[in-house]
């Protein structure tokens, strides 16, 4: 890609981004242009997790899973050297770098004994050669990381580390500005009152089990999600189940202590998106649709059986 291409393709991303109405649509509509606009078939948006440790995947792109909900350690891989250094990485070696990758990961898990059904696998191809992943960043803090990659040696250049590097600081900025707005909006909304939730034609009954320790959550026997996202999804799965309600917004579950949200730049509306994504790719008789901004709802097509594993 010329010089002069990147300039023109940059401005219609910026266009494009622009007129995206919240945070899920920026994400969307970012890796679909990373492919359409810049040639880059295989993409990965990543955000910081609160704890500052780890990056949780929460848009891919030219993937046969999403691996919505993937998370990578910070300094671990190109992904996380990115990361941890706050500067872009471009490797042209990477088949070596994964196989150490992974091995660090295996005796990771035999360390902590983490069990594998509660991992989600990282989008990526298995005969990558090539990646750059560059850090998205707002007033030097780190927000997340733009990765892309390739089966091509030396398939990128520093031509295309600096398309990236603006890429990523308008993912960035565009995750800090819907922060922003939700919680001006959040402190203006309130609750709706509860109402009986409609179960669809569905006769089955899902069954969800949740593990308050790490707030892992399976949906009829198979890992969903963990963690915040996890949390969110069961309190509200026992309001609507026990309250009957179905609509909620933003500020009234963030304010929610057992989520453990820390006090400032909590992260809500992207874990919600997180949760959501995930949702969809199961196929899971449980959504949740925005109904405004720091408004959402919850929808169930079937009966609900709640568990609380100790």
């Amino acid at each position: 890609m010329t010089r002069g291409d990147a300039t023109e393709s940059l401005a219609e991303l910026t266009t494009r981004l622009s007129r995206c109405p919240d945070l899920d649509t920026v994400l969307s509509t970012t890796v679909a242009a990373l492919d359409e606009l810049f040639g880059y078939a295989h993409s990965l948006v990543l955000l910081l997790d609160d704890d500052g440790r780890r990056l949780f995947t929460i848009a891919s792109h030219g993937y046969e899973a999403e691996g919505i909900g993937s998370e990578v350690q910070v300094g671990e891989g190109v992904i996380g050297m990115a990361a941890a250094r706050a500067e872009p990485m471009r490797v042209t070696n990477l088949g070596r770098m994964l196989t150490y990758a992974r091995t660090v990961r295996r005796a990771h898990e035999e360390h902590t004994g983490e069990a594998p059904g509660r991992e989600i696998a990282l989008p990526g191809l298995p005969a990558a050669e090539s990646q750059v992943a560059v850090p998205a960043m707002v007033l030097g803090q780190l927000l997340g990381v733009v990765a892309v990659e390739s089966e091509r040696p030396l398939a990128f250049g520093p031509d295309d580390e600096a398309c990236l590097i603006v890429v990523a600081a308008l993912v960035a900025a565009a995750v800090e500005l819907d922060r922003v707005l939700e919680d001006v909006a959040s402190t203006d909304t309130l609750a709706r009152p509860g109402r009986a939730p409609s179960v669809g034609a569905d006769p089955r009954t899902t069954r969800v089990r949740f593990y308050p320790q790490d707030g892992s959550t399976f949906i009829d026997g198979e890992y969903l999600i963990k963690g915040v996202a996890g949390r969110i999804l069961w309190k509200l799965l026992g309001q609507y189940q026990h309250e009957h309600r179905d609509e909620f917004t933003n500020r009234e579950v963030r304010l929610d202590p057992t989520l453990e949200l820390p006090p400032v730049r909590d992260n809500f509306e992207s874990r919600l998106i997180l949760l959501k994504r995930r949702l969809d790719e199961r196929d899971a008789p449980i959504r949740i649709e925005k109904t405004g901004r720091g408004r959402f709802r919850i929808v169930v097509a079937t009966s609900l059986s709640l568990e609380s594993v100790c």
